[in-house]
């Protein structure tokens, strides 16, 4: 089975198995587990900031960011697509009791004069940016596009949180350092399993101030008495040794998945807009919808997502090589040529001729 569905769908090394056997675990909320504090320490050096707290997921980091930085009723400006507000259970609102204030961006990079307008109007407190944007297909914000983001935002006295779940994939497509994309907020978060193949786990950085409260936040969510995390976190050191010069594999494979899937008769796409792992095809034109298409697809050996009513979801990750590629496009080429369906285009009961050549008449 070829799983495309999503990066979290690789799996630890046979390393970082070994790292869990052998970690010496301690009390991590009392701060005396060794692999947890190296860990911290190791993502914070990363991402420029002075600290650094684990999270046993990124949607819980988000979280107590948002708990973090705001009270109840706050505003918060967001992208309309953003993985905190479709895919994180809405904790935005049910926990955490905040006014969500989301603005459209069809690649997933908000306009920094909108994002100021919006931040202005509603006085928000926060502003969250997502990098990479899954919904949008794995878009990147560069450097200087998050600086002009977190300037707009604190030139009304909002702070800024970046959900870098992939920010290690974004950090990779554009051959900058982590440090230089998180240095404009005031905390960001990293994942440690999708790309970096750990089993679990994320870690937020910030000011020391800003760990200290996130960390009071996480432990009302049960987050900050994870026991035994230095098993996690055993693993995350050896990711943070291992994986990251990887990831580039990952966007170069997507790429090639990409260029063999628009060579499938029905299936749209443009493969040079493919930044990083992840890949959206349209398949409407095959006529066969992706609720319909994803379990023919698994049953034939490939699993894809479904990610709205005319696109599919591939993403590749450390299991998925180039020979994995080359059999994804044939087995979904094979599928589609078997099920396809012709596209009918319905004819017009009416004569729109006529009808445009006596509309010009009465004109007259």
């Amino acid at each position: 089975m070829i799983d495309l569905r999503s990066d979290l769908c690789s799996v630890p090394t046979e390393e970082m198995w070994e790292a869990m056997r052998r970690a010496e675990l301690g009390w991590a909320t009392v701060g005396e587990d060794a692999s947890v504090n190296d860990l911290c320490g190791r993502v914070a050096e990363l991402l420029g900031k002075p600290a650094a707290v684990w999270a046993p997921t990124c949607g819980m980091a988000n979280l107590a960011a948002l708990l973090t930085f705001c009270e109840p009723d706050d505003f918060v400006v967001l992208e309309s697509a953003s993985h905190v507000l479709t895919s994180e259970a809405m904790g935005i609102t049910e926990i955490g009791r905040l006014q969500p204030a989301p603005l459209w961006a069809e690649d997933g990079r908000m306009d920094p004069a909108e994002v100021g307008e919006l931040v202005a109007s509603c006085r928000a407190i926060l502003l969250v940016l997502e990098n990479t944007h899954t919904r949008a297909g794995g878009t990147v914000l560069s450097v200087s596009q998050t600086e002009e983001l977190a300037a707009a935002a604190k030139a009304h006295g909002c702070r800024v949180h970046i959900d870098g779940a992939r920010l290690v994939n974004a950090a990779a497509a554009l051959e900058v350092p982590l440090a230089d994309l998180a240095a404009p907020a005031n905390s960001v978060v990293i994942s440690l399993n999708k790309s970096l193949s750990a089993p679990f786990g994320a870690v937020l950085a910030g000011s020391d101030a800003v760990v200290a409260r996130a960390r009071e936040m996480l432990h009302r969510l049960g987050g900050a008495s994870f026991h035994r995390a230095g098993i996690a976190a055993a693993a995350g050191l050896v990711a943070l040794d291992t994986m990251l010069d990887r990831v580039a594999d990952d966007h170069r494979r997507a790429r090639a998945l990409a260029a063999g899937l628009a060579e499938i008769p029905g299936v749209s796409l443009r493969p040079e807009v493919v930044e990083t792992n992840i890949v959206l095809a349209d398949v409407s034109a095959t006529g066969i919808a992706p609720e319909a298409l994803v379990p023919l697809l698994a049953e034939a050996g490939v699993r894809v997502l479904e990610r709205d009513t005319t696109r599919i979801r591939l993403v590749t990750h450390r299991l998925i090589g180039d020979a994995e590629v080359e059999r994804a496009v044939a087995t979904i080429g094979d599928v589609v040529a078997k099920h396809a369906a012709p596209l009918v285009v319905p004819e017009l009961d009416y004569d729109w001729e006529a009808e445009l050549e006596a509309y010009v008449e009465d004109e007259d």
